[in-house]
């Protein structure tokens, strides 16, 4: 009995693989907690207990999110002759 041949699936880019996954955790986050939505004059000057690790997490994001924009921008601006680009490892 043969063996079917192996699936090989393209393999994304990195960072817009870190973006979507971000933007995933953000969806599920508001899914799971959706007093996160409210207004923060709504919430009060304290957060619930229960919602301070989700902030954690969100903050987390938003750091990701800064500092994959600072790298692309930093992919962008390399000059012409640098092959930092033909690498196959994009960091």
């Amino acid at each position: 009995m043969s063996r079917p041949p192996p699936l090989v699936l393209p393999i994304p880019e990195p960072l817009a693989l870190l973006h979507a996954t971000a933007l995933f955790v953000i969806q599920v986050l508001l899914a799971q907690h959706p007093e996160l939505l409210a207004p923060p004059e709504d919430v009060g000057p304290s957060r619930p207990p229960h919602l301070r690790p989700v902030h954690l997490l969100l903050d987390a994001v938003r750091e990701l999110q800064y500092a994959l924009e600072v790298y692309r921008s930093c992919l962008t601006t390399l000059p012409a002759g640098d092959t930092a680009l033909d690498d196959d490892i994009p960091f």
